[in-house]
């Protein structure tokens, strides 16, 4: 989750006069102590005072006694400030119509900072409420309005928050590029770490979860270590508790397990609801690696009693549903089984609902169709009391198909084994760009920028620039003069792939060609191919040679150096 996206900005000051104001709950009248005229100036302290003491009625007397005085001196700003602190006060859907009478009395106003709070401030309001598509409405008509009035702390702030929206919906390099284009601008600043520290830590923290989710560790690394530094430098505990959960994260992916399991349980109560639930399914995750299965399904089911209050699934809450749903399999608990595939369903809906593109979710042990299926099924056992034929079957078939599988898959392997080493030149070419005419252009980027980027990609391609690890697609679109979203488009278009597999197939194929011609290569570990190949570590890398070939590496390797010994090649 993002942390922080964005603050509020209606009150762009504050202001230091003292005076205490007593109004009663109407707001027709008020006994005042030092001061016997308040400016707004002396209302507004005290209302800021309230809101941090948290004095709900002090501040609703406030707030009436701030709206009538506005009112009566048909001082518009004024209202729509006070309505501010109405919005701070009610539940997202009740604020909503306070920001829009804030919109109602400053429409058409010349001042720097309205309408455009007032559109803010329902995006902020959507946002939460997890409607995503009417908070980016509000953010864009906002973002125009600070344009027209170039005020470039408003567009700054939204641009943060529509970066927030399009993280979510699966828009990673998008959000990145927005996110360094924020920082590149801060870092113009003077003593910007000081200065706008809080800023600071903002986007390094966004830049951190948006390079994990984008599977960049050693991206995420770096600006968390950053976060930290400047936490310990301010002597900033809680921050710096949110930096270091977030590094534990890192460590997960890392294999750094022990790290990141002692630095979760160190910090988990100081959590509640969905944050908590976000460690306790890392905690999980690392049981669950560790061979601890009992212990692991503790954690899911602590993560499932906590949804189940929150009703705030994440998205690794799909994963957590389909360990649930294997463990009741494995225990035979046909109730939980049914329960446990309707809330994975349920709260597939809820997390799918708009997010077409969303990147780096859990893959489902079973696709839906089929979990809905065998949820119909399982039901209708349980009415029958038929309690264990669901279970003995699937333990027959896989014990009858067991053996045919392994026999199969070995022939298979040994099939494209022979293949590759065959074609595996000619596999080195399969991700070049086509540009033959047999795919219809994508309407949606201007032919002469497409014939530029299809020209340049061909020249990435031949240049091996892609065995870079540290490669992105904002540094790539930079690269290119061009930007991540039409890049992204003739990627897609023209590969048939993301930009990620399309960086692993280059990546891969060229392995694949070059470890037959360089012998000195089969001498390297699985990290050492990494490193040569573009990939963050050994593992990423034997996982991708897999996908990409169905060979592991280490086979192919040894077949090669077999034929070496046999003068084969």
């Amino acid at each position: 989750m993002e942390k922080q996206i964005f603050k509020y900005s209606l009150i762009i000051q504050l202001f230091f006069s003292i005076g205490i104001v007593k109004v009663n709950a109407q707001g027709k009248s008020y006994h005042q102590v030092h001061l016997k005229d308040p400016s707004y100036q002396e209302i507004q302290e005290q209302e800021f005072e309230a809101l941090d003491m948290e004095d709900w009625q002090k501040l609703s007397e406030l707030v009436d006694f701030h709206i009538s005085k506005a009112k009566a001196e048909n001082n518009s700003i004024e209202i729509a400030r006070a309505f501010y602190f109405k919005t701070d006060m009610e539940e997202p859907l009740v604020a909503l119509q306070y920001a829009d009478s804030i919109i109602y009395y400053t429409r058409g106003s010349d001042h720097h900072n309205y309408p455009t709070t007032g559109y803010e401030l329902k995006g902020h309001l959507y946002f939460q409420l997890g409607n995503f598509p009417m908070a980016l409405e509000n953010y864009l008509t906002a973002y125009n309005l600070a344009l027209e009035k170039d005020n470039l702390e408003q567009q700054r702030e939204i641009s943060l928050a529509i970066a927030a929206i399009r993280n979510i919906n699966g828009q990673h390099y998008a959000a990145a590029e927005l996110y360094k284009r924020s920082l590149r601008l801060l870092k113009s600043q003077p003593d910007f770490q000081n200065q706008h520290y809080e800023d600071y830590l903002l986007l390094v923290y966004n830049l951190a979860l948006t390079h994990l989710r984008l599977q960049e560790v050693d991206s995420a690394g770096i600006y968390a270590k950053k976060g930290i530094e400047q936490t310990i430098t301010h002597k900033d505990t809680s921050n710096y508790i949110d930096f270091v959960l977030l590094d534990a994260q890192i460590n997960y992916y890392q294999n750094e397990h022990g790290i990141a399991k002692d630095t979760l349980l160190k910090y988990l109560d100081l959590f509640d609801g969905t944050s908590k639930a976000i460690k306790l399914y890392y905690l999980g995750k690392i049981e669950e690696r560790s061979e601890n299965r009992e212990l692991a399904i503790k954690y899911f089911r602590d993560i499932d009693s906590i949804i189940s209050i929150t009703k705030d699934p994440f998205p690794e809450a799909k994963d957590v549903y389909q360990q649930l749903i294997m463990n009741s399999l494995t225990e035979n608990d046909k109730r939980k089984h049914v329960e446990y595939i309707g809330k994975l369903i349920h709260y597939d809906s809820i997390l799918s609902t708009g997010k077409e593109n969303v990147l780096n979710m859990a893959v489902a042990s079973y696709d839906l169709p089929y979990l809905k299926f065998q949820k119909e099924k399982t039901e209708e056992q349980l009415r029958t009391k038929e309690r264990f034929v669901l279970f003995a079957s699937f333990l027959a078939g896989i014990g009858s198909l067991s053996g045919v599988y392994f026999y199969i898959r070995t022939r298979r392997m040994k099939l494209k084994l022979k293949t590759l080493l065959q074609d595996g030149i000619k596999k080195s070419n399969q991700t070049r760009t086509s540009t033959d005419g047999k795919i219809p252009h994508p309407p949606s980027v201007p032919e002469d920028i497409r014939n530029d980027l299809l020209s340049k990609l061909q020249r990435f391609e031949e240049s091996e620039r892609f065995l870079c690890k540290d490669l992105d697609m904002a540094t790539l679109a930079e690269e290119l003069g061009t930007n991540t979203s039409y890049l992204s488009v003739v990627i897609n278009h023209y590969k048939q792939m993301n930009f990620p597999n399309y960086l692993k197939e280059l990546r891969i194929s060229t392995a694949v060609r070059r470890l037959p011609e360089e012998p000195m290569l089969l001498k390297y570990s699985n990290q050492g191919l990494a490193d040569t190949f573009g990939f963050k570590t050994g593992e990423t890398f034997s996982k991708a040679f897999y996908k990409s070939t169905g060979v592991y590496p280490s086979k192919f390797i040894n077949e090669l150096k077999s034929r070496n010994l046999e003068g084969h090649l």
